[in-house]
């Protein structure tokens, strides 16, 4: 079984859609007593705090929707786009030159909330960009986790979990 600490890992947004488990009746939120864990385990940009438990779920079902849109080459519902950029315009970037080269500042002086802008630009990114073609939805049968697929074989969204599970009932199935 999947949880907070074994997703995949792969990009913000694809992590924060993974936080609902789909396969199973009823679906399982991660969210329910982990949404304090999932922010604190993110990479988020200097600044950002953990938005309340219904904004991020708002933002998830769109970035959800944006995702599942991408694997199915289908146009996202027109809800899911004004969602995730209303989120992504909430806080306002701009570059900023450092000894190291240059990096993104967020300005969320006016109240915006940094994470949910930093989920919501993972997610343009991810589905306007060329990683777009590398987004799957995990092969195991009952599992609904997405991932980014660096490479072209890879099938699960865990090889230590749900490939594993594979592939040992494959092998009881022969024996």
């Amino acid at each position: 079984m999947l949880d907070l600490d074994s997703l995949p890992g792969d990009d913000l947004a694809v992590n924060l859609a993974d936080t609902v488990m789909l396969a199973v009746s009823p679906p399982i939120d991660l969210l329910d007593g982990g949404h304090a864990k999932f922010w604190a385990t993110q990479d988020l940009p200097e600044g950002a705090r953990a938005p309340s438990v219904e904004q991020t779920r708002r933002l998830r079902s769109a970035v959800r929707e944006l995702l599942e849109a991408t694997v199915a080459a289908r146009e996202p519902e027109a809800w899911a786009v004004e969602r995730v950029n209303a989120a992504a315009a909430a806080v306002p970037t701009s570059p900023r030159l450092t000894a190291d080269g240059a990096e993104t500042c967020w300005h969320g002086e006016d109240g915006g909330e940094i994470a949910l802008a930093a989920v919501a630009v993972a997610a343009i990114d991810l589905v306007s960009g060329p990683r777009a073609a590398q987004l799957r939805r995990c092969g195991a049968h009952d599992c609904s986790m997405l991932f980014v697929a660096a490479n072209s074989r890879r099938v699960w969204c865990t090889p230590s979990l749900c490939g594993n599970r594979v592939r040992v009932a494959r092998h009881a199935k022969k024996g």
